[in-house]
């Protein structure tokens, strides 16, 4: 009596048949992401990650005035003209955090659906209630504790 022995779904992943399926080009940059600081320390991690090559991501600082962002190079930007054309939207800050810039930011993430993120870093002391509750309404992601690294690994992950 003889037993056949079926194909594991690895073995036939590798057939000339199954190849035919596969996507063969590089993928595209995706995210057009937008990556906000609300604190002078959060300014300084993003500044740090910004210096590597990304695709389309922009990087700001939110400004005193909740209806700007300033970018890096210092130039005043209308947030809500700057957030429509975007993907993604990841806000970097501390207990320092600009709670009236946070909500604004959050309130045209989620009126136009852009994904949100938030990361709180740890570099300016324990995190306070008064922080998570200034950012958690607006952040449909929200990593606590974060550190530079884990917004380098974000942006690298959503190809920003």
């Amino acid at each position: 009596m003889e037993t056949s022995i079926s194909m594991s779904a690895c073995a036939r992943a590798i057939t000339a048949e199954e190849a035919a399926f596969r996507i063969d080009y590089p993928l595209a940059y995706a995210r057009d992401t937008r990556v906000i600081a609300f604190d002078p320390v959060a300014e300084e991690a993003v500044r740090q990650v910004a210096d590597n090559p990304w695709g389309k991501a922009h990087f700001y600082t939110a400004s005193r005035e909740s209806d700007e962002l300033i970018s890096l190079d210092g130039e005043r930007r209308d947030m809500r003209s700057e957030i429509e054309h975007s993907d993604s939207v990841i806000m970097v800050a501390t207990n320092a955090i600009l709670g009236d810039a946070v909500a604004e930011v959050g309130a045209i993430c989620r009126e136009l659906s852009i994904m949100s993120a938030g990361l709180l870093l740890l570099e300016d002391g324990d995190l306070t209630g008064k922080t998570l509750m200034a950012i958690r309404p607006y952040a449909r992601i929200l990593l606590v504790p974060a550190d530079r690294e884990d917004l380098f690994q974000l942006l690298t992950a959503i190809r920003a």
